[in-house]
C-alpha cells in the first residue's frame, strides 16, 4: 500500500510544484507577455499602498519636526525671558549711573545695484543717495550683520566700502570676553577678514562672535561682524592672528539697511 503523505507535506509539495510550473511557464512565454500592461496593472494595484506608505513617512517626519520646533520654541522663550530681565537690569543700572540708555537704530531699506571687486566684492552701489537722506559714513547692514559703510554719496545713489575693503577697518570686540581689536581685510590671493592688534595676553577662542565695539563713531555698538574660525600668531610675533568668517554674506547682497550715523562734531552740543 502506498504511503500517504500528511496534509501539511501534501500542501508543501503542491506549492513547490506550482512554483516550478509557473517558473517554467514564464521561461517559455515570458517574452510574449504584455509587460507594459502588466506594469500598468501593478501600478494600479500598488498605487494605494504606495500612497499610504508615503503618507505614513510624512506623518512620522512631521511628528519629529513638530517635536524639534517645540523644543526650540521653549529654548527661545527661556532665552527671551533672560534677555528681557538683563535688559531691565541694564536700564536700571544706567539710570542709577546717569548713563544714556540704548536705542534701537533707525533702518532705511535700500537695494544693491552693483557689486565690484575680485575674487570677493569690496564695494557696492546703493539705490539711494543724498536725496533719500543717506550720508557719508552711515553704516550698512543686513539681518545677519555688518556689511560696511558709505564711502561716497551722490544725489540718487551711493557707494559702500564693504568689510572686504582693506581701507575700511572696524573697531570691534569679542562678545563673550570684551577683548578689543580692529577688524580689517588682509589683501592676498584669498582676501581674509582678521581681528588684529589683539595681544597674546588676551584669550580668544574659535567659535566666539565678534561685534562692533562702539569705540568708533562710525558704527553703533553691538552689530555682528563675524565669528572666529582660526586663532594663530601674527607673522611679526607680537600679536595674535585671528581669522573671522563674516556674519553677512557679502557675495550675495541684494537688499541692505542703512543706519544713520552720528551728527557731525560741529553740530553736536
Amino acid at each position: 500500500m502506498a504511503r500517504v503523505l500528511p496534509p501539511a507535506e501534501r500542501r508543501g509539495s503542491i506549492l513547490v510544484a506550482s512554483y516550478v510550473a509557473v517558473s517554467v511557464l514564464l521561461l517559455l512565454v515570458g517574452d510574449r507577455l504584455p509587460q507594459s500592461a502588466l506594469r500598468g496593472a501593478g501600478t494600479v494595484l500598488f498605487a494605494p499602498l504606495d500612497r499610504w506608505v508615503l503618507a505614513g513617512e510624512r506623518l512620522a517626519a512631521a511628528w519629529r519636526e513638530n517635536g524639534e520646533l517645540h523644543r526650540r520654541l521653549a529654548a527661545l522663550e527661556l532665552e527671551s525671558s533672560r534677555l528681557r530681565s538683563l535688559g531691565a537690569e541694564d536700564q536700571r543700572l544706567r539710570q542709577q549711573l546717569g548713563l544714556p540708555g540704548h536705542h534701537d537704530p533707525a533702518l532705511k531699506p535700500v537695494e544693491i545695484l552693483a557689486l565690484s571687486g575680485e575674487p570677493m566684492p569690496v564695494a557696492a552701489i546703493l539705490s539711494a543717495g543724498r536725496h533719500q537722506g543717506l550720508h557719508l559714513g552711515d553704516a550698512v547692514v543686513t539681518s545677519d550683520g555688518l556689511v560696511g559703510r558709505i564711502s561716497e554719496v551722490y544725489a540718487f545713489s551711493s557707494r559702500v566700502a564693504l568689510l572686504t575693503d582693506p581701507n575700511a577697518p572696524v573697531a570691534c570686540e569679542v562678545e563673550s570676553t570684551g577683548v578689543l581689536g580692529i577688524v580689517r581685510c588682509m589683501p592676498a590671493l584669498e582676501p581674509t577678514l582678521m581681528l588684529t592688534t589683539v595681544p597674546f595676553a588676551d584669550t580668544v577662542r574659535v567659535g566666539e562672535r565678534v561685534w562692533t565695539s562702539g569705540l568708533s563713531r562710525r558704527y553703533p555698538r553691538g552689530i555682528p561682524v563675524g565669528r572666529v574660525i582660526r586663532v594663530g600668531a601674527d607673522p611679526n610675533g607680537l600679536t595674535q592672528a585671528i581669522v573671522l568668517a563674516p556674519a553677512a554674506r557679502l557675495s550675495r547682497l541684494r537688499h541692505v539697511f542703512v543706519i544713520p550715523g552720528p551728527a557731525p562734531l560741529e553740530a553736536m552740543p
